[in-house]
């Protein structure tokens, strides 16, 4: 049996993150066998990927749009930045599906970094690297850590994430708070940090997730709040919310018997 964590652990090894570990229980499908978790990612990327740039980017395009151009097809009346991002984005998607079916993801820099030049390329001041400058986060008072802090931050808080937090789906969600509160990268960072805590999520069995358009407004709340304070119960109790209704209509005979149930 796993000890407790601390707040002063997680504050010490995740940058002042921290939240009450089992506070919002994490009702996210369990299928038990992350190839065909991954499956259902694939099969949904489309509305996946949507949902991200809407969400996380404020992207414009259209649904019938995205399906387009993860066709690899063009289509008209949207920028090419905007294009770009949702090709990146699904670029990025496949790197990660062949990962968690072969076994390969692996929470770690090399992995964020290797997501990272495929979901921010020809889109940032650089792709696939750590910034080297010092940034800020429009809307917020947080300052993000200073660049030459990064390397050992990433280092730390992952392998700390990998081994203290014990629950694949608390893990996968505090994997995206500290990747997006860090600001590892000069841009992309929530894009990036989303596909990890899927990896997470997929190679420990689980549905992917998503937060939904929709959800847009609150999420954004919550997640400044969480900047400015570490404090992640709010954004934890948005996820439990959330990712209730996600697979909804999922068949009940897919899904195994959860090790981590709430």
């Amino acid at each position: 049996m796993t000890s407790p964590i601390s707040v002063d652990a997680m504050k010490a090894h995740l940058g002042g993150i921290y939240w009450t570990p089992g506070k919002s229980p994490l009702a996210i499908p369990y299928f038990g066998n992350a190839f065909k978790s991954a499956m259902v990612f694939k099969k949904n990327l489309a509305e996946i990927t949507w949902n991200c740039m809407r969400t996380l980017e404020n992207n414009p395009t259209s649904l019938p749009q995205t399906r387009t151009i993860l066709a690899g097809q063009s289509v008209g009346g949207i920028s090419v930045f905007d294009l770009l991002q949702v090709k990146n984005y699904g670029d990025a998607s496949k790197l990660l599906t062949e990962k968690v079916r072969s076994s390969t993801f692996a929470l770690d820099k090399a992995t964020a970094c290797a997501i990272h030049n495929l979901s921010a390329r020809e889109d940032t001041l650089v792709w696939g690297l750590f910034r080297t400058g010092n940034i800020s986060i429009e809307g917020v008072k947080y300052k993000p850590p200073e660049a030459s802090a990064l390397g050992t931050l990433a280092q730390d808080g992952l392998g700390w994430l990998n081994t203290a937090v014990a629950n694949p789906k608390e893990r996968a969600i505090a994997t995206f708070l500290f990747m997006s509160r860090s600001q590892f990268f000069y841009d992309a960072n929530k894009r990036t940090a989303s596909l990890m805590m899927n990896g997470v999520l997929m190679s420990n069995g689980y549905l992917p997730i998503v937060v939904l358009n929709k959800q847009s407004k609150r999420f954004h709340t919550e997640l400044k709040a969480f900047y400015e304070t570490g404090n992640a119960d709010g954004i934890f109790a948005f996820f439990a919310t959330h990712v209730t209704g996600l697979y909804s209509d999922l068949p009940k005979d897919e899904l195994k018997p959860n090790p981590f149930a709430p």
